[in-house]
């Protein structure tokens, strides 16, 4: 793999972390297997890699990896480590398979068109094998108009909303559509959680129903889905990564081993992101390709990978690399934060005003719980947005 300045600063570990957070087709394993090789004498701290694992969720990935370069030397406490870790990562991606098969038959049956993201498809696609990706929880989005029937088939086969969600006015309930774009949902059984997604994070209700026009009819387990044209894989990909700030190494190497095998298309993805002023989106998942893995940027308009303001790479860079997940919480210690990272979500849909940020700043479901108006009120929650924000950080400060 081609050599970067920012990546040759970290430490063994961390760049042994990067050279194994995917799992390089046939013509980029032997760059691979180089970077990993190279990682390992300089003698990385196989504690601190195995934490690094664990904080990109990598470790199914980051063993297979390993796994495949002849003559390495890791030490026996370590191949454990890692062998215990990817183990667990295909266990659990099993038990998500079955969960998913049951929730598809489901929808199937109820007649509910459903595209699944991420997740073990994902992992299939990219690897032929569901046990790769790490997945915390089971990501589906159903078309806005059916998510109250998706919502109540979910909830007769034991899921239930999580415990942050409560009834709702209709008022509320349309506020919380227009600036949320997904609820949780907890399985009684087994404890795993699910996501209902109506819209991905950055898509305007235009862009979320040209998406699913363009879906391609498909199958998983003899069960209908809508998946997503290489075009939009491209871009939502590389969206999910930067609402994020791309702060997990697996997202990053999704989109590598993606783009390395040749199922993305770049072209049509910078056409639709240009009808959405989601250029940045893509350029910045583009450069990180470039400066993490070394690989060859696609044959797009030359002004495509150019002029791209520096902080848009710097603040991903840095999340990348802190050793904590960022913190999104709403009290005051992150609040400056929280407005930085504005500014860079902003920056990546440049069609969002100030108004509508901090509208999303301020908007939380728990101020319909602490002051539950009725909808005939519904006006009052917009002046009161910031009263009740300082409201829910005095309660969070006072808990801890």
């Amino acid at each position: 793999m081609i050599k970067t300045d920012w990546l040759e600063r970290k430490t063994p570990a961390f760049r042994l972390m990067i050279a194994t957070s995917w799992l390089a087709p046939e013509a980029w394993r032997q760059s691979q297997e180089a970077a990993i090789l190279e990682s390992i004498e300089a003698g990385p701290d196989w504690t601190e890699y195995l934490s690094l694992t664990d904080r990109h969720r990598t470790p199914a990935l980051s063993w297979a990896a390993l796994s495949r370069v002849p003559g390495i030397a890791i030490p026996e406490f370590a191949k454990q480590e890692m062998q215990e870790r990817s183990g667990a990562c295909r266990m659990k991606a099993m038990q998500h398979c079955l969960l998913l098969a049951d929730v598809l038959k489901r929808f199937n049956q109820a007649g509910i068109p459903v595209m699944p993201l991420k997740g073990q498809i994902l992992s299939l696609e990219l690897y032929g094998d569901v046990g790769l990706r790490h997945t915390l929880d089971v990501d589906l989005e159903v078309a806005r108009e059916d998510l109250g029937r998706a919502q109540a088939c979910l909830e007769s086969a034991d899921w239930h909303p999580d415990s942050t969600f409560s009834p709702m006015t209709p008022r509320q309930w349309q506020s919380f559509l227009k600036n949320e774009h997904s609820m949780a949902f907890v399985h009684a059984r087994t404890d795993r959680m699910l996501e209902l997604h109506w819209r991905n994070q950055w898509e305007t209700p235009d862009a979320t129903a040209a998406r699913w026009a363009r879906g391609v009819p498909s199958e998983w387990q003899g069960y209908s889905i809508q998946a997503m044209t290489p075009s939009d894989l491209a871009l939502y990909l590389c969206g999910h990564g930067g609402s994020h700030l791309w702060f997990r190494a697996k997202w990053v190497g999704d989109v590598a081993r993606a783009h390395a095998s040749g199922l993305l298309d770049w072209d049509a993805a910078w056409d639709e992101a240009q009808k959405s002023s989601q250029q940045s989106v893509l350029q910045v998942g583009l450069s990180l390709l470039r400066l993490l893995y070394g690989l060859p940027m696609p044959n797009l308009p030359d002004h495509a990978i150019k002029d791209l303001p520096q902080f848009l790479i710097a603040i991903p860079l840095r999340a990348l690399h802190d050793p904590a997940v960022p913190n999104y919480s709403t009290d005051l210690t992150n609040f400056l934060y929280r407005l930085r990272v504005n500014r860079y979500q902003h920056a990546l849909r440049p069609r969002r005003t100030w108004r509508e940020s901090l509208s999303e700043l301020f908007h939380s479901r728990e101020d319909f719980r602490t002051l539950p108006l009725p909808d005939r009120f519904f006006r009052a929650y917009k002046p009161l947005r910031p009263v009740l924000w300082l409201w829910r950080w005095a309660r969070r400060s006072k808990r801890s």
